[in-house]
């Protein structure tokens, strides 16, 4: 997969019309069948403090998801190239009857293309059933900071989340440059930004960053042990990156309903520069 991502770096974006971004959401889509790997599984489990063994992690299949994801992203009609790509959010809509014991079959996709004002932001959609029963649903939002080429496209509206200002306080978290490297094996994402400062470096970082989707699958771990995940959808925002080595406080808050509002911020009083992740639990 390092070779992969190699690859990926030195392909360049190329311009696309209205046209041809409407086209993508026809684009032949990519599917994989991932056996059971009751022992990778575990590994993601111990890596993101996920304890419940009646009950799939929300994200496992995102990350497993990520190296088709990839390939998606790279592949011949994409226009986008991974070199600056930024992830800027997640939400997961369908996960309740997934299981790590029998065959998945993932399918990703493209989904909506908005116009952003450092580029484009486009979706990643995956979706994955088992035994024929669709088990799984979620969508990546992804920023390719590019010159505008297409025009006629709606504009991205970034969520307005707000910050939890008196949340009750969760697990901190403890990022080491090992410990991510241990996820990439288990995910697959093998981004160079996540392993060393070395290659970091070559992709404009000044430190490895810790991936954004352990961080929120993190959180998510220390809610279930409170909440009991039941199928509510999870949305994602990605902020700013956490560098490696580094630590962050999490704190969630319920908010109107049963609607629970979490976030991953640095040491101090909350603000838009602390955070990096915003989330919210919904039904």
């Amino acid at each position: 997969m390092l070779g992969l991502y190699l690859q990926a770096a030195i392909k360049k974006a190329k311009p696309f019309s209205l046209a041809d971004a409407q086209s993508l959401q026809r684009a032949p889509v990519l599917w994989e069948n991932l056996l059971p790997n009751n022992k990778r599984y575990q590994k993601y489990c111990e890596l993101v403090g996920w304890t419940q063994s009646d009950t799939l992690h929300p994200l496992y299949w995102q990350a497993r998801s990520l190296p088709l994801q990839l390939k998606l992203i790279t592949g011949a009609h994409s226009p986008f190239a991974m070199l600056g790509l930024i992830h800027l959010s997640n939400r997961v809509t369908d996960y309740t009857e997934c299981r790590p014991d029998i065959p998945c079959e993932l399918i990703v996709r493209f989904g909506q293309i908005f116009q952003h004002r450092r580029g484009y932001a486009f979706e990643v959609v995956v979706t994955a059933s088992q035994r024929g029963i669709p088990v799984y649903s979620a969508v990546g939002t992804y920023l390719a900071r590019m010159p505008h080429s297409a025009t006629g496209l709606a504009d991205w509206l970034e969520d307005e989340t707000a910050i939890p200002e008196e949340g009750s306080e969760l697990t901190p978290l403890s990022a080491s440059g090992a410990l991510i490297r241990r996820y990439a094996r288990i995910s697959g994402d093998y981004n160079p930004i996540h392993l060393s400062q070395l290659t970091a470096k070559l992709f404009g970082f000044k430190r490895a960053i810790a991936h954004g989707m352990w961080t929120a699958a993190c959180v998510i771990s220390d809610l279930q042990q409170s909440q009991r995940l039941a199928g509510q959808k999870i949305e994602v925002l990605f902020k700013r990156p956490l560098f490696l080595p580094g630590k962050a406080n999490a704190v969630v808050e319920q908010t109107a309903g049963n609607e629970h509002t979490f976030a991953v911020m640095a040491d101090g009083r909350a603000n838009e520069k602390s955070v990096y992740l915003i989330g919210r639990l919904t039904d």
